[in-house]
């Protein structure tokens, strides 16, 4: 029960409790927790003590809320994989050092003119083609990561044929003696789109990374941007330039 006398704010105090029940299975992963109502008058606090204990645990991703359905309980947190951001770094030998075994799928692949801000990080003129790309990544099977990647079509002629075995981006880029060398990359902590969320199967206010890439040649050639979006509950961004 709450202890009125400790001096600890009340919502500290229910935050607590929860994470004990979910600790002890009284909660379990999925399980929907008492409404607002039940809680304050269980605890006899009010129901704004109630909600911004159950705001700070969601943010945490303790617990997660479905409109219209109540609030659930979150799977545990898992163990975080350290993505070394590196100049030459490759998704494969980065997910085997953190002693997880990599995997790889295609969900789209087309030919376009690309929007006008990838054309400009790409220097491409106005009827220029990129490839588009989304790649599901995995560790350990678990969707690690989704990437949305933009390559310069001009310098992949028939490129599409080695999708066909597709094992990494880097491995065509050797097809083509083409060494890709990271130029920037920018980071931000935000909230999954929907359908992000849907593939990486994770709540929808789970926070995720962004990161911006932009990769050129060994001869200075802008050759790929991407947007990757991770899982938040899973990736560990450093940054060794």
């Amino acid at each position: 029960m709450i202890d009125r006398e400790s001096g600890i704010p009340y919502y500290c105090q229910l935050m607590d409790i929860v994470n004990q029940q979910i600790g002890a299975g009284m909660l379990k992963e999925g399980e929907r927790i008492p409404s607002e109502l039940d809680m304050s008058s269980a605890y006899r606090v009010n129901r704004h003590t109630i909600r911004q204990a159950v705001g700070e645990l969601c943010r945490t991703g303790i617990l997660y809320k479905i409109k219209g359905r109540g609030t659930f309980v979150a799977k545990p947190p898992l163990d975080l994989v350290e993505y070394r951001l590196t100049p030459r770094n490759r998704f494969s030998e980065t997910i085997y050092q953190a002693g997880k075994i990599p995997g790889s799928r295609i969900l789209r692949k087309e030919e376009i003119v690309p929007p006008a801000d990838v054309a400009s990080f790409l220097d491409l003129g106005a009827d220029e083609t990129v490839y588009a790309l989304d790649i599901l990544r995995f560790a350990d099977r678990q969707p690690f990561l989704i990437s949305k990647t933009y390559l310069a079509a001009k310098y992949l002629p028939g490129f599409t044929q080695h999708l066909k075995e597709f094992t990494s981006l880097f491995a065509i880029f050797e097809r083509y003696e083409i060494i890709p060398i990271r130029v920037k990359s920018q980071i931000r902590a935000t909230f999954a789109t929907a359908e992000e969320a849907a593939v990486l199967d994770i709540p929808g206010n789970m926070p995720v990374l962004k990161v911006e890439n932009l990769l050129k040649t060994q001869d200075n050639i802008l050759i790929e941007y991407n947007i990757t979006c991770y899982r938040g509950d899973l990736a560990k961004i450093s940054v060794d330039w």
